[in-house]
């Protein structure tokens, strides 16, 4: 019969044998940091049931059970990461959506009131950021476009619109406390 200590010095010693092996083998399939976690739970799981390990006998046989182990370990890792993304892009796709019922949830009314106040607003803008505005938003001409009509570098375009913006978030926020964001 096989003593405790005697169970612990030979998952020790094949944890010691194997480990460097082992470690390569699960970085073909995952990261560094994740491969060494995953070689260290398949040791932990020998340990919680060594004595299914210790039956094996030693030798070839004992490391393809190793590295089957630390393959499946790195299989369920993956299939987890892949749940978990799968699961992330399904929650981020119905915050969109939610955000987009929320945001259409509006009446006729105050759309209109909206349209008003972002008009007013436009045709409070100097003449030359109105114009680039009205240039790129309106009439969807890109930034080059607009810089070679006026015979300005596109930088100052982008400029004249950043100003516009700010100028309209700033102005419609601060009226009837209407989100521009």
């Amino acid at each position: 019969m096989v003593t405790s200590s005697q169970q612990l010095y030979r998952l020790e010693a094949a944890y010691r044998e194997n480990l460097p092996g082992l470690l390569s083998y699960a970085r073909r399939f995952v990261a560094e940091d994740v491969a060494g976690d995953l070689v260290q739970d398949v040791f932990v799981r020998l340990w919680q049931s060594s004595r299914a390990f210790l039956d094996i006998p030693e030798g070839l046989t004992r490391r393809a059970y190793l590295y089957r182990s630390v393959r499946n370990a790195c299989r369920d890792w993956l299939k987890h990461q892949a749940a978990v993304s799968r699961f992330e892009g399904e929650a981020l796709y119905l915050m969109k959506q939610e955000e987009i019922d929320f945001s259409s949830r509006r009446t006729v009314g105050e759309q209109e009131a909206l349209l008003e106040a972002v008009s007013a607003q436009i045709e409070q803008l100097p003449d030359r950021c109105r114009e680039i505005f009205i240039m790129h938003y309106r009439k969807r001409m890109k930034s080059v476009e607009i810089a070679e009509y006026y015979g300005i570098s596109r930088r100052t375009v982008e400029a004249q619109l950043y100003k516009a913006l700010q100028t309209l978030r700033n102005e419609l926020s601060d009226k009837d406390n209407i989100d521009t964001k």
